[in-house]
């Protein structure tokens, strides 16, 4: 491999890992009551 594919491999791969940690970490931030929320009835009767 040429070293401009080893250069967009790496910079693929810290793209690709960077925004998995940084969505991850942003979940895992969130408050409870936004992740767990009641289910609405829906019913028609």
């Amino acid at each position: 491999m040429t070293f401009m594919g080893w250069v967009f491999l790496g910079v693929s791969l810290t793209c690709v890992w960077g925004l998995t940690i940084w969505c991850y970490a942003k979940v895992l931030r969130l408050p409870p009551e936004e992740i767990a929320q009641e289910p609405q009835d829906f019913s028609s009767a």
